[in-house]
């Protein structure tokens, strides 16, 4: 055997410091006793945080428990019956006989500091309590029969059962205490445990520890996330917390940031492929009709549980998903379930998306216990909720809906959610089996209620918007709406008052107020409420610097991907032939968009008396803070009719206005051509303005205005006045029929006036007419009685007799 130098080995010291007793207080412990012997009421301001164990010497152990015995048996805690009860325990001779607890009254004066002479024994006893966990732990240490893992965990538990209990609490403090410790403990088994099995073990533990079940801590952990909230705030602290009060979008109007959204449609309408297409026009930052992206290259996260990998992958590609870096800004995962949140969250955690799909409901609830009936049905929905806020994303839930076109299931699952999406089937007369609805049936961020036409294209998978259903397609409202939104989107972060705006646009400032009023309902600008001061419109986007509109007059990229939902048009937003400002008319040199105009409230006033006439009143009167230099008048050869009144603009629709041509001599009111007018598009050698109307057929070339390119139309919408067109080798794109021109390849037809013709559509259809006049915005006709038609028609709606 071979000797080891001493000094080789480590030194311990097993021995106590010294030779003094444990941590104790013998008077504190008697003062106690005696303030509840001489004041039977005492005992209740000690009862619920001193125990038994607490006390040091064991006849006071005894004593006390006597008193708790007696007031839980309602009686009073007096000499008399303390000693009888010990009587009849056989403890009085035990504890010292009566002489003890006469001796006990005899030293106490008074319970007054009956509190914190409690406080004082039960700090002692944790300090015994520590000194009986190190003695233990070194017992341990020397157990060779025991496996180290286990002794860790004792060690651990002994230790942290003195250190988490909390000094001298109330019962009140010590169910909160309790309650605290037993929900962090299960929201880290829920949140960490990415294995559904060892979750389930643990929870089985967890729940043997604390004597309950595993259904218990179930419903524990539910309630929980259902009944958050948080502490009272000031009013300062809530301006804090929000941070801003402009709501926050990733898709204006459609798509807010930090929230869920169920999308709710019926089997085989296309839900799904809607959200791939969404999730395109996040990642690429363009817009889907009129909701625009308010940023580019957001990293979309997809829990695919209704497509197989190659489903989803043909889906992808059909809506250009391989086109230049879109594939970097997705992840995708297959399988997921509601019983695997952990693997979610460390999902959020190290890819960071902005818009998570989690297809569907059903299919992430397929392992759980609860019926889609009952309300433990939403719990994962709940989740998500306070994830969505955590991690700053939002959730698009695909749900089915109900027999009534409702979410299926409990009404627990519509409530859990922010936002509720409908898709269903235009099931009117002029619907085709390709049209959808898409219904914001519930929103927290705008107004609830509105219905999208779409066009599902079977062929490549993609939706088309056609427009909000009930608006008047291409009327006054429609056409301010859109040029405000084109102002708007053409100078990101630039904020404008509504007068800034009316006079940009000429618009009077009422007219502005109401329909700008509109949008920011319909979500789709965001508005700065200040206070005493004029409500501020602008498009936000993240990134961008924010610009004054005249150092970027012209910024219409285009931008075109085979599949999009709706590529962004070199007209921005506009459906294109929509009129535009000319350049000349926004001159340089003007440093910022100064606030002149007053408070924006509408009184109730004006909504009743506005006039429609009033719409397009000029603002002559006002300066143009964005100008350097004063317009150009009539006399200098400006504008010298302006834009038309809607009643004129409905005269000429009903023919109480002659339409006649204009001769050369006709404009000699205006001594020079219009420098400042709308802008002339003329891509093509003929001019819009007297190019002939086109003969509009499917699977058909013509020339587009807007897109300065040959386009091939696949379908056409005559009750919108619009078609859908091929780019070839870039994308879809919805135009109206006016940015449609002949081209070689283009079909023609022989019509002219006085020509008998039979109408092919609308409530005039298989009517005999007669073309009274034919211009380049349409062919107006009167009936065979005389009366003439209220509406201008294409040649492609008609046929000659």
């Amino acid at each position: 055997m071979v000797a080891v130098p001493y000094s080789y080995t480590d030194e311990y010291s097993f021995k106590p410091a010294d030779d003094r007793l444990p941590p104790q207080n013998i008077e504190a412990e008697e003062a106690v006793l005696g303030g509840i012997l001489l004041d039977p009421s005492a005992i209740y301001r000690v009862k619920d945080r001193l125990e038994t164990e607490h006390f040091y010497i064991g006849a006071h152990k005894d004593i006390y428990h006597a008193c708790l015995r007696l007031n839980k048996q309602g009686l009073p805690t007096d000499l008399l019956h303390v000693s009888s009860w010990l009587s009849d325990h056989d403890l009085l001779a035990r504890i010292g006989g009566r002489n003890k607890l006469a001796t006990l009254i005899d030293r106490t004066v008074s319970a007054v500091n009956i509190d914190s002479h409690a406080a004082i024994i039960i700090t002692k006893s944790k300090r015994r309590e520590l000194l009986k966990s190190g003695y233990k732990t070194i017992q341990l240490a020397y157990d060779e029969e025991q496996d180290l893992i286990d002794i860790y965990a004792k060690v651990t538990n002994r230790i942290k059962a003195v250190t988490d209990t909390p000094l001298a609490p109330t019962k009140d403090e010590y169910q909160r205490w309790k309650h605290d410790q037993l929900l962090e403990e299960v929201t880290s088994i829920y949140t960490t445990c990415v294995e559904p099995s060892f979750r389930f073990l643990k929870l089985h533990e967890l729940a043997k520890e604390h004597s309950v079940t595993n259904n218990f801590l179930e419903h524990f952990y539910l309630k929980s996330l259902t009944a958050q909230c948080s502490k009272l705030l000031t009013y300062e602290e809530l301006k804090e917390l929000a941070g801003s009060t402009v709501r926050e979008w990733l898709l204006n109007g459609l798509v807010p940031k930090s929230t869920t959204i169920l999308l709710a449609a019926d089997g085989g309408v296309g839900k799904t492929k809607l959200a791939y297409g969404i999730g395109k026009v996040l990642i690429q930052g363009n817009q889907f009709g009129n909701f625009i992206a308010t940023g580019e290259k957001r990293k979309i996260l997809y829990y695919q549980g209704d497509e197989s990998p190659g489903d989803m992958m043909q889906a992808l590609e059909s809506l250009g998903y391989s086109e230049e870096d879109i594939g970097k800004y997705v992840r995708v995962r297959f399988g997921w379930s509601a019983e695997n949140i952990p693997a979610l969250i460390e999902d959020l955690k190290e890819f960071q998306p902005d818009f998570v799909v989690i297809d569907s409901l059903s299919t992430i609830n397929r392992f759980s216990i609860y019926q889609e009936s009952q309300m433990e049905y939403a719990r994962p929905i709940l989740e998500m909720t306070g994830l969505a806020t955590n991690y700053k994303t939002t959730f698009l839930l695909i749900h089915h809906s109900n027999k009534l076109g409702g979410v299926r299931g409990t009404t627990a699952i519509r409530n859990a959610v922010s936002e509720v999406w409908t898709l269903s089937k235009d099931s009117s007369e002029t619907g085709t089996p390709n049209d959808r609805i898409l219904e914001i049936d519930k929103s927290r961020s705008r107004s609830s209620g509105n219905k999208y036409r779409m066009f599902f294209n079977p062929e490549d998978l993609s939706f088309t918007f056609m427009g909000e259903e009930g608006q008047d397609f291409g009327g006054p409202a429609q056409s301010a709406k859109e040029r405000t939104l084109q102002l708007l989107a053409d100078h990101r972060n630039v904020k404008f008052t509504s007068e800034e705006i009316a006079h940009r646009l000429g618009f009077s400032k009422d007219y502005a107020r109401r329909y700008l009023t509109e949008l920011s309902a319909d979500g789709l600008v965001s508005v700065k409420r200040q206070p005493g001061k004029a409500n501020l419109y602008f498009l936000a986007y993240e990134g961008s610097p924010e610009d004054h509109p005249s150092d970027h007059l012209d910024t219409h990229p285009e931008t075109f991907a085979n599949g999009d939902i709706q590529p962004i048009l070199n007209v921005g937003i506009k459906k294109a032939g929509s009129p535009q400002d000319h350049p000349s008319d926004h001159l340089q040199k003007a440093d910022t968009v100064s606030n002149t105009a007053k408070g924006d409230p509408e009184s109730a006033e004006n909504r009743e008396k506005i006039q429609q006439s009033e719409n397009f009143v000029a603002q002559s009167h006002l300066e143009d803070h964005l100008c350097s230099n004063a317009l150009l008048g009539i006399e200098s050869g400006g504008d010298p009719g302006g834009d038309p009144t809607p009643d004129m603009c409905e005269k000429i629709h009903t023919q109480e206005i002659a339409v006649k041509d204009l001769s050369e001599n006709n404009c000699s009111h205006s001594p020079q051509g219009d420098p400042g007018g709308d802008p002339r598009l003329d891509p093509s050698p003929a001019n819009p303005e007297l190019s002939p109307l086109p003969l509009i057929q499917e699977k058909c070339k013509y020339w587009s205005i807007s897109q300065n390119r040959e386009v091939e139309v696949f379908h056409i919408f005559d009750n919108f006045s619009e078609v859908s067109c091929r780019i070839p080798g870039r994308g879809t794109v919805t135009l109206p029929f006016l940015d449609l021109q002949s081209c070689p390849e283009s079909p023609t037809y022989q019509l002219s006036v006085r020509d008998e013709v039979v109408i092919l559509i609308g409530k005039h259809k298989e009517t005999f007419a007669t073309i009274t006049t034919i211009t380049n915005t349409g062919i107006y006709l009167k009936s065979d009685s005389g009366k003439l038609l209220g509406k201008s028609y294409f040649p492609h709606q008609m046929v000659k007799v």
